[in-house]
């Protein structure tokens, strides 16, 4: 493999800590060497010369120059920073990482590593019936179309995804949690209702057998359909196969609106109970009623560490999320996925007067919240359009579509998700940002996407821009910072590694458990210029990744 050599660059090194001018030096995908001087240890026939100037130019007036001499990449990083390969904890990337520029999305923000399998949904195992979409229809607005190819066990998919990180044939590196929603579905099925103690075992045992095939830990969704129906006792078990094997129990929680806190205690009891360490996906507060309500949850998980929970938390910088529409109706909809969702909507019937009734009020009996009724439909935007009398719609908020089609927008709605065969997402804008500022300056908080991998149509900004609006707009000097650049740096890589079990920026602990830009990590790396980086992905405009990225290498290969 070329060695590869970054000169003179300001190497931020995810320790946390200021950069510092330094060289890089890369042999075998692997940092060899990183100081003042450091390309001196080419020794004599391994000099390259610096003509030829591409990319963008540094900040003193440099441009990237590469010149191959003798197996030696040189990169003249004078006036650029150094920094790790982003990782993202909280992706949905399972299908798309099998889809030409899938990942484009996220590599195109320094992105070298995804975690996937999050919010509990995942592409395998494959259904035994191929006629059986039910969960692959469901989990489309969010995973985007499932591959053409199958795995009978999660653990198949566990060892497909070794095999590309270690030829690199997906572009980054990808690393899967254990989606709990699949896996039930495999034993149970589609139904919403508790497992009986031996299809509880064989979840459990299927999970244990991902986890020791390389998974990083297990996916909760309890907001979606099946996980949502889970009780007690399966919870526990998917905790004690973590727990047993030190790996991380990610949860989407329940509810983050009015019953955020109960949902946080909910996985942090399983913590407790089993000795887990527990994970909250996509931190935030929701609805108007909750506004300024996150210094008290930032609070009381410092009191649940306090009192052994070992709790962390991943975050989005945005004031809107996004999901399948599927999510806007009551939780006995989704008893048989999609379908039953479909037939509870069926003009003219009892069903659809009762469900769209439902719309206005918290759902009684449930602990999900009903964000039709907490937010309105002024702050719903729909999504993921095919048919092309709908393609006016896409992006809109619903309020603005019901007025066009002068209708009741739960009528629109209703129509709408029918013809389209539930396939839409939503954009919600029901964050509190004061509060996301809030949860981001946690100790404790990483940076995860969410981002919905749609090759077509509206997307949230977050899935082009996320790591990029961290960096530019939340960390440094600026009005909204709330993390110095170093510690910024440090959570968007580094930190990320090691609270996922990932040595080295990659699945399965390779690179000898070294992190960031130090000998013996792997050389997960990207060059930007600190002059031009900006965050460009916005709501208008969500398509465009960050300007500035002037080079990116997974494991010392050249991404971009």
């Amino acid at each position: 493999m070329t060695t590869l050599v970054l000169v003179g660059g300001t190497v931020w090194d995810g320790s946390g800590g200021a950069g510092r001018v330094a060289d890089v030096v890369v042999r075998d995908g692997v940092v060899a060497a990183v100081g003042a001087g450091a390309a001196a240890l080419l020794g004599e026939g391994h000099r390259a010369s610096s003509a030829g100037a591409s990319g963008a130019s540094g900040a003193g007036g440099s441009g990237v120059a590469t010149a191959p001499a003798r197996d030696v990449e040189v990169v003249d990083a004078t006036g650029l920073d150094v920094l790790p390969g982003f990782v993202d904890v909280h992706a949905h990337d399972d299908a798309a990482l099998f889809r030409p520029g899938g990942v484009d999305p996220k590599t195109g923000q320094g992105v070298t590593t995804t975690v996937v399998g999050n919010c509990g949904q995942g592409v395998a195992p494959s259904a035994s019936d191929p006629a059986d979409r039910s969960l692959a229809d469901y989990s489309r607005p969010v995973l985007g179309e499932f591959p053409r190819r199958t795995w009978p066990t999660f653990a198949d998919y566990v060892r497909t995804l070794a095999e590309g990180d270690a030829d690199g044939r997906y572009g980054l590196h990808a690393a899967t949690l254990v989606p709990h929603a699949p896996l039930r579905a495999a034993v149970v099925g589609f139904e919403r209702r508790p497992a009986d103690p031996a299809e509880r075992s064989r979840i459990a045992a299927s999970i244990g057998e991902a986890l020791d095939a390389g998974a990083l830990g297990v996916s909760l969704g309890l907001m979606y359909a099946p996980g949502d129906a889970a009780d007690r006792p399966e919870l526990v078990a998917l905790a004690r196969e973590c727990a047993v094997r030190g790996k991380l129990l990610v949860a989407h929680v329940r509810n983050e609106a009015d019953g955020l806190r109960a949902s946080v205690d909910e996985l942090a009891s399983l913590g407790r109970e089993t000795g887990a360490a527990v994970h909250v996906s996509h931190l935030k507060v929701t609805g108007p009623r909750n506004v300024g309500g996150m210094p008290a949850v930032v609070d009381h998980l410092d009191a649940l560490r306090r009192d052994g929970v070992d709790v962390s938390a991943d975050v989005y910088p945005y004031d809107a999320g996004s999901t399948t529409v599927a999510s806007l109706f009551p939780p006995a909809t989704a008893d048989h996925g999609v379908e039953s969702l479909l037939e509870a909507l069926r003009p003219g019937t009892l069903s659809r007067r009762q469900v769209l009734d439902g719309l206005l009020e918290p759902w009684a009996g449930s602990t999900l919240e009903n964000q039709y009724a907490a937010i309105g439909p002024a702050r719903i935007s729909l999504a993921g359009f095919t048919r092309p009398e709908h393609e006016p719609f896409e992006g809109r908020p619903l309020s603005d579509i019901a007025a066009a089609v002068g209708a009741d927008p739960r009528e629109v709605l209703a129509d709408l998700v029918l013809a389209e065969r539930g396939a839409l997402t939503v954009i919600v804008f029901h964050t509190d940002l004061e509060g996301m500022r809030t949860a981001l300056a946690w100790p404790h908080a990483l940076v995860g996407s969410d981002g919905l991998p749609r090759e077509t149509g509206t997307v949230h900004p977050r899935l082009y821009g996320t790591f990029s609006r961290v960096l530019d707009v939340y960390a440094g000097s600026g009005a909204q910072a709330v993390l110095s650049r170093g510690e910024a740096v440090a959570r968007l890589s580094t930190r990320a590694s090691s609270r996922f079990g990932l040595g080295g920026g990659r699945a399965g602990g390779h690179g000898g458990g070294a992190l960031g830009i130090a000998p013996g990590a792997v050389a997960d790396l990207q060059l930007i210029d600190p002059g031009a980086y900006a965050d460009r992905a916005t709501y208008a405009t969500p398509r465009l990744g960050p300007s500035g990225l002037v080079g990116l290498w997974a494991a010392g290969r050249r991404l971009r």
